[in-house]
């Protein structure tokens, strides 16, 4: 028997829960040590580090969640059709202007801003996506694009651009999507969907 060819895509898996957490630079070899040593079943990367958990209930846990977030900027995750996008945010790079807590929204989808350490981790949670429109948009390769789309979100924050979070926050409080004009805002408006 020969292997003709070989496809990688993203599947989601309704008994897994998937994880990627993602830096915008190379880990140092002290972070990427401490890294591997926070779960047997992460595969660690120069920028990522990859688990998939198998099986009801099995996950990683808020804090060692925080702790991986420690040494990444964005955190993607799928359990059970359910997304997650984390975006690590330095205060001090943000305007002024903007004030997390306006777009703040709890319920089955959240938005949430949660200080830790010295950063503020932006949490949008809970959200499904179409998976149609986000294979058009995204390929393959869909988590490494969403972590990519929370680097260019956290980009547009700070330069003071909003409408990614209104689209978020739209999406948690109203149950609608609505259109941005930014590059983040309208990929979340593409790959967002109602349940």
């Amino acid at each position: 028997m020969r292997i003709i060819s070989t496809r990688q895509q993203f599947i989601a898996d309704h008994s897994s829960t998937n994880y990627l957490f993602y830096a915008a630079k190379p880990l140092s070899k002290e972070s990427r040590s401490v890294v591997s040593r926070l779960s047997s079943h992460v595969d660690v990367g120069s920028r990522t580090a990859e688990i998939t958990y198998h099986g009801d209930y099995a996950d990683l846990g808020d804090d060692r969640r925080k702790k991986f977030l420690e040494h990444f900027d964005v955190e993607v995750r799928e359990s059970y059709d359910w997304w997650t996008l984390s975006v690590m945010l330095e205060p001090g790079k943000l305007p002024g202007k903007i004030n997390l807590e306006e777009y703040e929204v709890e319920g089955e989808a959240s938005l949430t801003f949660e200080k830790q350490g010295k950063r503020i981790c932006l949490c949008f949670d809970g959200w499904n996506q179409d998976y149609g429109a986000s294979y058009g948009e995204f390929g393959e390769g869909t988590m490494e694009e969403l972590a990519a789309l929370g680097l260019k979100l956290r980009d547009e924050l700070y330069a003071g651009k909003t409408d990614a979070l209104k689209v978020m926050q739209s999406y948690c409080a109203e149950g609608e999507i609505i259109s941005g004009k930014s590059a983040a805002a309208k990929k979340l408006s593409a790959i967002l969907e109602i349940v």
